[in-house]
């Protein structure tokens, strides 16, 4: 590698590292106030500040495009002012070069967000901790269980509802609901609380209803009950899980277990798809970058182009914000939806950084 690529790359990597920090502190606040708010002035403040710190690498991998497009123009437009990116060029490293060197970092950072998000998650969000009751959600934090109608799930022709989860998770006020093919009752089953297994439960405390031929109900009572379930105790932890808090894998498999039980799984997909455009998203906002810096400016063109970036880089999280709801609302494949904005950026940057050389 060259003298004035190490150097590059060392202040690129410099960049990153006060951008995160920077952003990083602004969402620690922000969580630290929601979680305060939240508190109502009742909880430990050692939970609270851990609460607020647990939920900054998540969100700032969320807010990954924002730092992207702050570190490569603060970087590339810090050069520009001192002139040393014209002694660069001037050396024979052109523009193109210096983009392909800031996409090394950005994509090595999105690809690391990646494996963050596969391996951190679980680690931050425990399998005990959930959205507290009755906490409102934007979409990619809600779960599939209320505390007002518990948690439903559908098989081809049954259904079930849990109403609520003892400690250690485990299911209570349970309502079985099987029908035939051709759409007619067949029996209720209703438990106190069920021991969840591969295949199969142990149902507690249980009254099994029954229709006969006349249409007579015939109800019977046991102690416990065996019941061959279509859901397994791990994807019974991932329905009260939010989208937000689960590994890539899982959500990829959790997305397609959905579809083949005909669920509604926009919100997981959507959440999904947007993690997967992170290096996308990436590439899009160092061409940005490095057009904002090669674009002439006197005076005060470090600080517009910093500015630039920023509306930049929030009015990008704030289109796939509104494309990802614009998906909920209009019941659209949230893939093309969530694909639309990087591919946008990208398209843009392009021909931006072109008119700049």
């Amino acid at each position: 590698m060259k003298v004035l690529d190490r150097y590059l790359m060392t202040r690129l990597v410099r960049g990153y590292g006060g951008m995160a920090l920077a952003v990083g502190a602004l969402v620690w606040l922000t969580a630290l106030l929601d979680a305060l708010g939240e508190a109502g002035g009742r909880s430990n403040m050692l939970g609270t500040l851990w609460s607020a710190t647990t939920a900054v690498p998540v969100q700032l991998i969320d807010l990954l495009p924002v730092v992207t497009v702050l570190a490569t123009a603060s970087v590339l437009a810090g050069l520009q002012a001192q002139r040393e990116l014209t002694v660069m060029r001037a050396a024979g490293t052109s523009l193109l070069h210096v983009t392909r060197l800031a996409l090394v970092p950005a994509l090595a950072v999105a690809l690391a967000a990646l494996a963050a998000l596969q391996f951190l998650a679980p680690v931050l969000y425990p399998p005990g901790e959930r959205i507290e009751q009755g906490q409102a959600a934007a979409p990619g934090e809600s779960s599939l269980w209320h505390p007002w109608h518990g948690l439903w799930v559908r098989s081809d022709v049954d259904f079930m509802n849990v109403g609520r989860f003892d400690p250690g998770q485990l299911p209570g006020e349970i309502a079985i609901y099987e029908f035939d093919e051709d759409g007619a009752f067949e029996r209720q089953i209703r438990a106190e609380r069920a021991v969840p297994a591969p295949q199969t439960w142990t149902l507690e405390e249980v009254t099994v209803k029954r229709i006969d031929d006349v249409g007579r109900p015939r109800i019977e009572r046991h102690d416990t009950y065996r019941w061959s379930s279509f859901l397994t105790a791990r994807q019974l932890e991932l329905f009260r899980q939010p989208p937000s808090s689960l590994p890539l894998s899982d959500l990829w498999t959790y997305v397609a277990s959905l579809k083949d039980r005909a669920q509604d799984a926009s919100e997981f997909e959507l959440v999904l798809w947007r993690r997967i455009t992170l290096p996308l998203a990436g590439i899009g906002m160092v061409l940005i970058a490095a057009a904002l810096a090669a674009s002439p400016g006197k005076g005060r063109g470090f600080s517009l182009k910093l500015v630039a970036a920023i509306g930049i880089g929030l009015g990008y999280h704030l289109l796939a914000g509104m494309a990802g709801f614009f998906a909920l609302v209009t019941d659209l494949p949230p893939a093309p939806v969530v694909l639309v904005p990087p591919l946008l950026l990208v398209a843009v940057a392009t021909v931006l950084l072109a008119r700049s050389r």
